[in-house]
């Protein structure tokens, strides 16, 4: 299943026609990104998605109610109510694998509002044909029995909020649920089809060849699940085996460096970084002697700076007096008041204008302390001006980078004088080639491993499928028998194959979430192994050492069940085997000398609920990663927040392994904070589409563009 477009008319925030193309063209592009702020207008796209899908069941009811109408006159966007003409509409554009053929359907809802009384149109068009009743009917059960609704939370994956439902004791229902329906194991509708069947179904003759072929099948089952488990073993030591060669190539690159080793690169650089420190001494050498030899003399004298200028004001101030004294005359006063004025007066003011230009304590016999020209006083003014303007912060910085300079010159010659001979280096150098060869070799024997696995499970899954055709030929052939003892007997049958169809389901998902936690967490030793109980009950497992005495400490503190709880079945049959016994009881009877030296590797139980919530969404992701490869299901996937409370490292490894391999179509919701501008970069090149929903605040109104927050 994939959803091609999405087209809204006035629909929540969205007024007006909108219009999402979800198509993916290129299989190497799965993803469809859309960004937007909070409130912009992400969760009603999808309420509409699910709406066009199911209708009323969108919300629980059976059928169109005042309820369900409540609701969608809630969502129809607040400005169609301003028009004469009152509508909303979502139309959902699907593309389906029914059979062996794909088929396009469009799927619309559409709502009208007259006179206060709200109506909903719903129609569903098959390649451009409308479907009639029955055709409606057919095709409704069939998008149920893909993804029901009470799952589509499922495929709507809210980083925030997915975490609360496996923090509960229920979560073994919710995910029990999920992949049964994913690989279709309704276990009543199972037994009612099968039941149905094998009465309908004509006698067959064939039982001994057939069962010849289901006990073929079982044998090569548990043939290539013995060679599997080898192999298993093998790539973990091959891993660990290259692990450890990376190590080695850590320490003989540390050897080298302790020894004095520069690689040439590495001296050019140093090189480099002497000429730059040799540039930066002789600038601020330079600039450090033009203020010992012009400045520095007036900085320690600065405190009198501030008298100086005082002096020089008031002796340019007395120049201005005496001036003003030698051109004022008592005659020219008082021939310029044309003798009205008695010569009393004219004395007072002839006083009172000389006292306005004497400056404060002159006195007419003063003599002057510098009598500086103009030139001089200016000079002064620019030392003056100077000193208030010089950074005493950037000098005693300048002074600290010339040291530093100074110093690290002086540690590079000391490196280089040390450095390696050419021929102490050239032995690092084959040292390092022999162990890079080795790793070439093993990494070569990895690879064949690795692919010999993938055949094996191809292999396995064709066993299987013969082996299950086998058994339900045989169930079939059981017709002929009485009515009653047929029901019963096929009921049984059907139970037992149920029974090893959910095993089989359960080892497969145990290894799958463990293969997809190891894609994308980082941490070794975080989950190792994993068991799933009949009820869908997870218990995660690390691996662990113990020595002889630890074990049977644990196990005399513990009890029996307790002790298996701890270190899981698997653990378990491990230690039997080790022991060479047919239980662990044995381990009543042991001593600490009975195991000897070497560490015994076992497991650890580790508690689901005690995982940090990081750890835990980490953990889901790879859950339902592993249930959609299980199934097989061709179904898209959204998710909203999808980093939620994942770590940045973890961030790149979800963003260049998940999203690209979780499904064929992945649509994913964020805000400029979750897929940033670096992890934009990271999945650019699997994006088929991307949108950004702008939302006007005061118009209440989504707007869509085609891009994203940011370009590469």
């Amino acid at each position: 299943m994939k959803i091609n477009k999405v087209k809204l008319h006035n629909f929540s925030s969205y007024e007006g026609n909108n219009e999402f193309d979800f198509e993916i063209t290129d299989a190497g592009k799965n993803i469809v990104l859309i960004g937007g702020k909070n409130g912009a207008g992400k969760t009603s796209l999808f309420t509409a998605i699910k709406v066009a899908l199911y209708g009323p069941l969108a919300y629980g009811y059976v059928g169109v109610n005042s309820h369900y109408i409540s609701k969608i006159k809630d969502l129809i966007n607040s400005k169609a109510f301003q028009q004469e003409v009152v509508e909303s509409e979502v139309q959902l554009t699907l593309q389906l694998k029914i059979e062996r053929d794909i088929r396009n359907y469009v799927i619309t809802r559409k709502w009208d509002y007259t006179n206060q009384k709200l109506t909903e149109e719903y129609t569903v068009e098959r390649d451009g044909k409308l479907l009639n009743d029955q055709e409606l009917s057919y095709f409704e059960n069939y998008l149920r029995s893909i993804i029901p609704p009470d799952l589509f939370e499922f495929f709507l994956f809210d980083g925030e909020e997915v975490g609360n439902i496996f923090s509960t004791s229920a979560y073994n229902t919710y995910v029990r649920n999920a992949v049964f329906t994913m690989c279709g194991m309704d276990v009543f509708e199972i037994i009612r089809k099968f039941i149905r069947g094998y009465v309908a179904k004509n006698n067959s003759n064939d039982d001994d060849e057939v069962y010849d072929t289901y006990e073929s099948a079982k044998q090569q089952i548990e043939t290539l699940e013995t060679e599997k488990e080898n192999l298993d073993i093998e790539v973990g030591n091959l891993t660990k085996e290259l692990e450890n060669i990376d190590i080695q190539l850590t320490e003989l690159a540390t050897a080298f460096k302790n020894a004095g080793g520069i690689s040439r690169k590495e001296k050019k650089q140093l090189e480099d970084e002497y000429a730059l420190a040799e540039k930066i001494k002789t600038e601020s050498l330079t600039n450090i002697k033009l203020f010992v030899e012009g400045l520095m003399p007036f900085y320690i004298l600065r405190d009198f700076a501030d008298p100086i200028m005082a002096q020089l004001d008031f002796e340019e101030k007395g120049e201005i007096f005496y001036y003003v004294q030698s051109k004022l005359k008592r005659d020219a006063i008082s021939d310029l008041l044309k003798g009205d004025v008695s010569d009393a007066k004219v004395d007072q003011l002839m006083d009172h204008l000389l006292d306005t230009f004497r400056p404060k304590g002159f006195r007419e016999d003063m003599e002057m302390m510098f009598d500086l020209s103009k030139e001089d006083i200016g000079r002064v003014n620019g030392i003056v001006s100077s000193l208030d303007d010089f950074d005493v912060s950037a000098m005693v910085d300048l002074v600290n980078k010339r040291k530093a300079a100074s110093e690290r010159t002086a540690e590079i010659n000391r490196i280089l004088k040390k450095s390696m001979s050419e021929e102490d280096i050239n032995e690092f150098a084959q040292r390092e080639n022999e162990i890079l060869k080795k790793k070439d070799d093993l990494s070569s024997i990895l690879y064949d491993s690795q692919h010999r696995l993938e055949e094996i499970d191809r292999e396995l899954q064709m066993q299987e499928q013969t082996r299950d055709k086998s058994m339900h030929i045989l169930k079939s052939n059981a017709q002929n028998r009485h009515v009653y003892e047929l029901s019963s007997g096929i009921s049984s049958m059907m139970e037992q194959f149920l029974e090893e169809k959910t095993v089989s389901i359960r080892r497969k998902l145990e290894k799958a979430i463990v293969k997809k936690l190891k894609s994308i967490y980082r941490k070794n030793n975080l989950i190792t192994h994993i068991e799933i109980g009949k009820n869908f009950d997870f218990n995660l497992y690390q691996d662990e050492e113990y020595n002889g005495k630890e074990l049977l400490t644990l196990y005399k503190n513990l009890g029996d069940s307790e002790f298996t709880n701890l270190i899981g079945t698997k653990g378990e049959k491990r230690l039997v085997k080790m022991l060479e016994a047919t239980s662990i009881n044995v381990l009543k009877n042991k001593s600490e000398s009975d195991f000897g030296q070497e560490p015994i590797r076992l497991y650890k139980k580790i508690e689901l609920g005690r995982l940090s919530k990081g750890e835990r969404q980490i953990f889901i992701l790879a859950l339902y990663w592993a249930i959609i490869e299980i199934s097989g299901q061709n179904i898209p996937f959204i998710i909203d927040t999808p980093y939620a409370r994942i770590d940045a490292n973890h961030r790149r490894e979800i963003s260049e392994k998940f999203f690209p391999n979780i499904s064929d179509q992945v649509i994913i919701l964020s805000t400029d904070e979750e897929i940033n501008e670096e992890y934009y970069k990271i999945v650019k090149p699997y994006v088929s589409k991307e949108y950004l929903l702008i939302n006007d605040e005061n118009e209440n109104r989504t707007t869509i563009k085609n891009n994203y927050f940011f370009e590469v």
